[in-house]
């Protein structure tokens, strides 16, 4: 899977572990919800992660981030999607912690690797 370095620790980011359990899996679905949007500044965003092999494993996660724009919206549903695909098994370096999260505590331009 491709990743990219920052901070020296190598992250694989949502897109390219959704693009792997599609891969790996045949029958899988990812859905996200709005929880609740509280004084129109904060978001928290559920995502469940179903796999349906021989038998049905389900994994979900939550975000919780200020709401200022759709672009707040959709970082907070991909780090909600990123974190329930740790739970399933695709780490993005072996920590729950995703790229998508990282990046804002990290001021670091990330470099590509393959």
């Amino acid at each position: 899977m491709k990743t990219i370095t920052l901070q020296g620790k190598q992250y694989a980011q949502v897109k390219d572990r959704i693009a792997q359990i599609h891969k790996d899996h045949k029958n899988v679905s990812i859905n996200t919800e709005v929880q609740w949007i509280w004084d129109k500044w904060w978001v928290q965003v559920k995502a469940t992660i179903t796999i349906k092999d021989e038998w049905e494993r389900t994994f979900t996660a939550h975000s919780f981030g200020m709401y200022k724009s759709n672009k707040d919206f959709e970082k907070q549903e991909t780090i909600a999607v990123g974190r329930a695909l740790a739970f399933a098994g695709f780490l993005s370096d072996g920590e729950v912690a995703s790229y998508e999260e990282m990046e804002d505590f990290i001021w670091v331009k990330p470099k590509a690797n393959d």
